[in-house]
């Protein structure tokens, strides 16, 4: 397509001032070089746009239509320049993050509601789901950004680590097999204080609770890999009486003293209930530990809001 419209701005002075010279000293260049210019979009258009027989000068009909052409673009340059200015200030735009079922239920509601307090203009939209259907999104390109303890290719994926987690053996404090392990057992508080991550906490072996119920999560699951992992490690098969797709969900199961099992400490750290009635043990396991990540795709505009929200969550949780 032609370049039309490349020098409307000339073509626009000469019609408000309707005369080339006025115009010309407006726009700080020569008539006759501003003469040749004109005639060249002329010659270019195929038509004249003036009617040079016409004093003060006036447009010809086709001149008016490129006149009110010329406007339109004016005004859809101006808006998207509006909105750019709008969108590097974060006052309008859209960001879609998507996290695991835990931390979008427990951790991020916090960032979420601040973010939003911070900038009411962007419209945010979050995904709740598994790890495996995150990565699928992301990689889509239907999410921004995800947060998940699930590690994705780092030849296609920027990562920003966010903290580090532990999966912990919680046993309902009711079960006798607790009984001589008071060395080994862990309350909320020492989760808070993060007793279960120094070098010296006593870890505990999974033999002594081979035959409690046990509740896991379902399949296609970060977690239940894991927890797999480290029964297979151990070498026992509890009697699994449930299999639950929300860790909040089966952490209930262990509050009312059903089952035991295997949950993480960023659930134990921000869920609110009543850990009293729940023993935790450390794990002495690699399957046990994990981190946290924020992600975005490799090669994809990294946006304001992105941005913004990845160094409030960042900030949050305590990272550098």
């Amino acid at each position: 397509m032609s370049g039309y419209f490349n020098h409307k701005d000339l073509i626009y002075t000469v019609y408000k001032e309707k005369s080339i010279s006025k115009a010309a000293q407006k726009l700080f260049i020569s008539q006759p070089s501003l003469s040749v210019m004109i005639q060249k979009i002329e010659h270019e258009v195929g038509t004249p746009l003036f009617d040079r027989t016409c004093k003060p000068l006036r447009m010809t009909e086709a001149g008016l239509e490129y006149i009110k052409a010329a406007e339109e673009i004016t005004h859809i340059e101006k808006s998207f320049e509006n909105y750019l200015n709008a969108y590097r200030g974060l006052e309008t735009g859209s960001l879609t993050i998507g996290s695991n079922q835990l931390l979008s239920s427990l951790v991020l509601p916090k960032y979420i509601s601040g973010f939003i307090e911070r900038y009411p203009r962007i419209n945010l939209h979050l995904v709740d789901d598994n790890s495996t259907v995150l990565k699928n999104m992301i990689t889509s390109g239907q999410l921004d950004l995800v947060i998940d303890n699930h590690p994705l290719d780092s030849e296609l994926f920027e990562q920003r680590f966010l903290r580090k987690e532990q999966l912990l053996l919680a046993v309902p404090a009711s079960f006798p097999h607790n009984e001589g392990l008071e060395g080994c057992q862990l309350t909320k508080e020492d989760i808070l204080n993060n007793r279960h991550q120094a070098p010296d906490c006593p870890s505990v072996s999974l033999d002594r609770f081979s035959d409690v119920p046990f509740v896991t999560m379902t399949k296609e699951n970060d977690t239940r890999a894991r927890i797999d992992n480290i029964l297979h490690e151990s070498g026992i098969k509890p009697k699994t009486i449930l299999e639950i797709d929300r860790l909040v969900t089966l952490y209930s199961f262990v509050e009312m003293g059903t089952a035991a099992s295997i949950v993480s400490d960023t659930l134990v750290q921000f869920l609110q209930a009543d850990h009293r009635r729940v023993l935790f043990y450390r794990l002495d396991s690699p399957h046990a530990f994990r981190e946290i990540y924020i992600s975005y795709k490799r090669n994809r505009y990294y946006s304001k809001a992105m941005e913004a929200f990845a160094e409030l969550v960042a900030e949050g949780m305590g990272v550098d």
